[in-house]
């Protein structure tokens, strides 16, 4: 690139800031950056006066800055905590800013933007004591926690469970549900975060919205300040939940760009659709060898393309993914798709595997030797926080929906990644929807209402909402007796349970005390007679999981004596056709969906019938996939339980201690070490090791 190019690009670039045109500005300096980096050109200190001009002061160059451009960059420099020091661009500075006089923050801005470094730009200046984050998967819980762990363990116990101790100082990493179960042991939290806002809003995520409003509330009523995040919306509809809040948008503030190519636009009239896309995307993956995640929009369609990749796609060799399909192999089975991906370089990202195989994919996907392509479902945009270089947009669905303008925004966001990937190239192979502003409106639903106590609802309400939940009130005491029900309503468990849904189980219960059939053998050990009342339960959450969840409370109970690989095997010879996928999504619905509703039949049983069976044991042990409650909490931390049923038999730890903390249990790792460790664990397999150099990354 010639110097006299450059100066003209600047001087364009000069000519739309004095037309007040700052964001197109921006995006001409991110091109121009890209540019010179691709080139191995160093920025010149015009540059580098342009990338100042527009506020990208992260992007700076003080080896060729002049004194006035070091000097900002200097400026903006801020301690994140533990040591780090990172330079904020201007925008950022100006939450920042707003955020350490005092007020509450709704932040809409993209992925590549940087909100998390304010958060701990915050923490590290304001040392608050009690700092609660709401997220909204637990991956993005272990993600959030590693990063925080690394800074701030030495003052905050970092809490992502449901069974802490608060200590004088907390920092709270939870998705909503596990969020209740610290309401009411907070005097106040000095800042309530809660990223990925939008969530609120049944418009977007209509199965979790009822929960995440009342954890809001709830947090809410006791928290100093707040600071909502979410990406691209345009404005947020008059609401309740917000109201005080000041909107920050800068949905224009981009720190990367994407430029897509309508690859859809070049299928011909008579061409098969599906035989156009899978050569295209072959076609890109073969020409293009980077980062790539290829939004596949449903399950059938990650098969589909999965298939289409290991049939077509030669074997990456190295040693790291010859070890990681040979682990896969020996603890999922032969059969597992996953085996055959990880061959060719390709992951999986669904939102049902183990925790920890996600995370250890999402671990590869960052190294150059190792993933070089996940294919995902929507998971990938909501569970984590990856980026890419290039986005191949399959489908232009969301399961059997085509998704909206603020769901493809999110999608091609993660192409891109500040400071590494100025340019994400994005690949539709399917037609986009519209360009539309996305107006955020959280509505009030009446199983919200119902949930808030009319003494105090921590909430604005109007007068009909108010005789609503007096209504409700009324109704369950009379149903279940005033005592009862004072007893019941602050119950964690409970809170989990949309007040229509509590009613119809109210109901049930009091109409047959035999309901669900079988009930009592819960309370036993013998797992044959847990069929009745787990089928009678499934039959009511109506999701079609029964026939799973029958395979579930007969295979999983042997989850910490035989690794998946052999349960599947026993299933193949008994001629059962299920796959891996099948017994991933079996222990996701069973440990959380089938634990939630069983959690709340039991209390509402002993409490009408108190000579009911105590079912406790049953639900510990189903709600943890029947192994140790610390190995199922490491899976999270990215500890695989075959790898933990190692460290179990090599004596050096007690994983079976069900009445340790997890915060203690990683006290004990950091004392052993990895070194240590690894010599004493029996037949450690090579990728053992480098699973357990990923979990002592996260916990030191």
């Amino acid at each position: 690139m010639l110097e006299s190019e450059v100066f003209d690009i600047c001087y364009n670039i000069n000519e739309l800031i004095l037309n007040s045109q700052m964001d197109t500005a921006r995006t001409e300096v991110i091109k121009l950056l890209d540019r010179l980096n691709r080139e191995g050109k160093e920025y010149s200190p015009m540059v580098n006066h342009f990338i100042r001009e527009v506020g990208l002061f992260p992007y700076i160059d003080k080896n060729t800055a002049s004194w006035q451009e070091q000097a900002v960059f200097e400026a903006y420099k801020t301690d994140l905590g533990g040591g780090e020091q990172k330079t904020l661009h201007s925008a950022q500075s100006r939450v920042l800013k707003r955020l350490l006089a005092g007020d509450n923050i709704a932040l809409s801005a993209p992925t590549s933007f940087g909100k998390s470094f304010i958060i701990d730009a915050f923490i590290s200046i304001r040392k608050p004591d009690n700092v609660v984050i709401i997220v909204p998967t637990i991956a993005l819980a272990d993600e959030t926690r590693r990063r925080i762990e690394h800074k701030f363990s030495g003052m905050y116990k970092i809490i992502t469970t449901t069974d802490a101790t608060l200590r004088e100082r907390n920092i709270l990493i939870l998705p909503q549900e596990r969020s209740f179960a610290y309401v009411g042991k907070f005097e106040s939290i000095d800042m309530l975060i809660v990223d990925e806002f939008y969530k609120a809003s049944s418009s977007f995520d209509d199965s979790r919205s009822t929960s995440l409003l009342s954890a809001m509330i709830e947090l809410g009523k006791i928290a100093k300040q707040k600071y909502y995040l979410a990406p691209n919306i345009h404005n947020i509809k008059e609401n309740v939940f917000t109201k005080g809040m000041q909107f920050m948008r800068f949905t224009d503030f981009k720190t990367v760009i994407t430029m897509a190519s309508k690859v859809y636009e070049k299928m011909g009239i008579d061409e098969n659709k599906n035989d156009f896309k899978a050569t295209k995307l072959l076609d890109i993956l073969r020409k293009h060898k980077t980062k790539t995640l290829v939004y596949a929009g449903s399950y059938d369609n990650i098969n589909t393309i999965s298939k289409l990749l290991t049939n077509n796609m030669p074997n990456k060799e190295n040693d790291l993914l010859n070890n990681f399909y040979d682990w896969l192999r020996i603890n999922y089975g032969e059969s597992f798709s996953l085996c055959n991906l990880s061959r060719i370089g390709v992951g999986v990202h669904n939102g049902r595997m183990h925790r920890s195989l996600s995370q250890i994919q999402v671990k590869l996907f960052e190294l150059r030797n190792g993933i070089d392509t996940i294919v995902s479902t929507s998971s990938i945009i909501e569970g984590v926080n990856t980026q890419a270089e290039q986005v191949v947009v399959w489908s232009n669905k969301n399961g059997n929906r085509k998704f909206d303008y603020f769901t493809y925004r999110n999608i091609i966001g993660r192409a891109g990644r500040m400071l590494k990937y100025f340019v994400g190239k994005v690949y539709l192979l399917e037609e986009p929807p519209a360009q539309e502003n996305t107006i955020l409106d959280i509505e009030f639903p009446e199983d919200v209402v119902e949930m808030l106590d009319s003494e105090n609802p921590g909430v604005e309400i109007n007068d009909e909402q108010n005789n609503q939940i007096k209504e409700y009130e009324s109704y369950m005491s009379e149903t279940l007796g005033k005592d009862v029900f004072n007893k019941i309503r602050n119950n964690s468990l409970i809170k989990l349970c949309k007040p229509s849904q509590l009613r119809f189980l109210v109901g049930k219960i009091k109409e047959n005390r035999n309901w669900p059939n079988g009930f009592e053998s819960l309370a036993s050990t013998n797992s044959y007679y847990w069929r009745n009342p787990i089928s009678d339960v499934a039959d009511m959450l109506g999701d079609n999981m029964k026939g799973l969840m029958k395979i579930a409370i007969w295979k999983f109970p042997q989850n910490w004596q035989k690794s998946m690989a052999e349960i599947h095997g026993e299933l193949v010879k008994d001629g059962y056709e299920f796959s891996q996928e099948d017994l991933f999504h079996a222990e996701r619905y069973m440990s959380f969906n089938l634990c939630s509703i069983l959690n709340v039949i039991s209390i509402l049983k002993r409490l009408i019938y108190p000579d009911t069976p105590d079912i406790s044991l049953f639900l510990a042990k189903a709600a943890n996939a029947f192994l140790p409650k610390l190995v199922y909490q490491l899976e999270e931390y990215g500890l695989p339980r075959t790898l933990s049923r190692k460290i179990q038999n090599s004596g050096l730890i007690d994983l079976e201690n069900d009445e340790m903390e997890v915060s203690d249990i990683i006290e004990e790792f950091k004392k052993i070490g990895y070194d240590k460790l690894t010599e004493s664990i029996q037949d450690i397999h090579q990728f053992e090791k480098f699973i357990l150099k990923y979990f002592y990354s996260g916990i030191s």
